[in-house]
């Protein structure tokens, strides 16, 4: 059985997965996602752990990165993705635990064998058909209109998820969502995120603004812009003030003051 709750061991983890998980700290990647996942995957117990992005209204995917046996792999923009037996799964969609995130339009963690008992799952036809896992573990976040982004790993043997692992999900779920939806949504394009008061300078500049007149408007000093101005080069990896214009903006022709 799993233990009641999380270790000294699993806290050190949580706090490894905060640190990456903090957009201020960490340009959100893919790279980042499946250093998160990596650590899950090993903490829960997880047979492989997978991120997506998907729509339940025909079970397309925008996004899917997955980590097995600590491997990632990234497909940003999936096409054709199918599975042997899904179609069962389609069928049973909305009576599952699953699918609880749309249902209930706000985000959440469960466990299927925290539903189903387990003579119940044994003969359910998803289980028999589809997944054969003695349980499976997920959390997301609904995005409205059947669509979501959830993570989900599967324990084909084993003790069901219990409380230690379900715990665990819930203390992640909240700070997990910026860094997941952020990448979710990149499909393939990976553009750092600032922070509201780094993004905000980016909009100065390209509107012509010098840092005095930045200074200005925001009510700081002229050093402080610059030292914001050092933060957003480093972050968008550019060495210009037009650059980090295009980098955030895509290519313009904008011609920022000095």
């Amino acid at each position: 059985m799993s233990r009641s709750g999380p270790s000294g061991t699993d806290l050190a983890v949580l706090r490894d997965v905060l640190d990456l998980a903090d957009v201020h700290r960490h340009a959100p990647s893919s790279t980042v996602v499946s250093e998160i996942l990596r650590r899950l995957e090993r903490t829960l117990g997880c047979d492989g752990l997978e991120f997506h992005v998907m729509d339940a209204r025909d079970f397309t995917y925008r996004y899917v990165q997955e980590v097995d046996s600590g491997r990632a792999t990234v497909s940003p923009s999936p096409e054709n993705v199918h599975w042997d037996g899904e179609e069962i799964v389609h069928e049973w969609w909305w009576r599952l635990p699953c699918s609880l995130v749309e249902r209930r339009n706000q985000p959440g963690v469960q466990s299927v064998r925290s539903f189903y008992g387990q003579r119940r799952w044994a003969e359910h036809p998803a289980q028999r058909e589809f997944f054969q896992a003695a349980d499976i573990l997920s959390f997301g976040y609904p995005l409205g209109n059947g669509r979501s982004a959830r993570v989900v790993g599967p324990r084909f043997d084993g003790p069901i998820f219990g409380d230690r692992e379900l715990t665990i999900c819930r203390l992640l779920l909240a700070s997990l969502r910026d860094v997941l939806l952020t990448v979710g949504a990149s499909s393939g394009r990976e553009t750092p995120v600032l922070t509201e008061r780094q993004a905000e300078i980016v909009q100065l500049v390209a509107a012509g603004l010098s840092n005095r007149d930045i200074a200005g408007a925001l009510g700081i000093s002229v050093g402080t812009v610059r030292t914001h101005l050092d933060q957003i080069y480093a972050r968008l990896d550019v060495s210009s003030r037009t650059a980090a214009v295009a980098a955030v903006a895509g290519p313009a022709s904008v011609t920022p003051s000095r």
